[in-house]
């Protein structure tokens, strides 16, 4: 997660946000390294004062922990944006980084290592494979003023850019190599990825093949008069 006085970044994995990340932190707060300043933060009737600046938020943190944090005018008036990604093409991702990488939980890895369908029923065993969650309060409404796409991420990465003025390029970070997704699936393991995360298919508008239409009850730009 990235914060500045103009931008919430909503960094979901596996959907680029490494790379917006680094393509963004210059204009960001710099954190700061006093652990007593940093615990205050996130106190809220303190940040009135301003110390939301030096707050650190968890990598992956979502918007509703932010929401909470921060000052209530801050955060509407924040540009709050994420990028999301296919569930399907996500999965594989996340494979073939494991694959790729040693991940910190040797159980994580042992499951990557016995294959695609044995690591894709164990992940969705364990229920941390959506995106909406990140974007949506608990009543499952959309808190964030700018949905993105991998599938347009350069042209996404420019709007969000021109909206908040600011010249950044987009570096490559964190990237994993594999075959096209839908090679990894069986009709079965497909199915099982579209009732997990159906809500994410439905929200942002995917289907198997990619990304079928961005719905409209995803916020875009053209919905701003800021």
């Amino acid at each position: 997660m990235l914060l500045s006085d103009k931008f919430l970044f909503v960094h979901i994995d596996k959907s680029a946000g490494s790379s917006i990340q680094r393509g963004l932190e210059s204009h960001a707060f710099v954190r700061t390294d006093n652990r007593l300043r940093r615990r205050l933060a996130w106190l809220g009737p303190l940040n009135r004062l301003g110390l939301y600046r030096v707050m650190e938020f968890p990598e992956h943190a979502t918007a509703s922990v932010a929401k909470s944090c921060l000052p209530p005018a801050l955060y509407a008036r924040l540009f709050k944006f994420a990028f999301v990604r296919n569930p399907w093409d996500r999965l594989v991702s996340r494979y073939a980084q494991l694959l790729r990488n040693p991940a910190e939980t040797p159980r994580y890895q042992a499951k990557a290592e016995k294959g695609f369908e044995e690591f894709l029923r164990w992940e969705i065993r364990r229920d941390k494979s959506h995106q909406h969650p990140y974007v949506c309060d608990g009543n499952g409404r959309l808190i964030v003023d700018f949905i993105g796409y991998f599938e347009r991420l350069e042209e996404d990465f420019k709007k969000v850019c021109d909206r908040l003025q600011l010249a950044a390029s987009l570096p490559k970070a964190n990237t994993s190599r594999h075959d096209d997704y839908q090679s990894y699936y069986t009709p079965a393991t497909r199915q099982l990825v579209a009732d997990h995360c159906r809500r994410d298919i439905e929200l942002f508008g995917y289907d198997f093949n990619g990304l079928a239409s961005a719905p409209a009850g995803c916020p875009d730009l053209a919905l701003f008069t800021k």
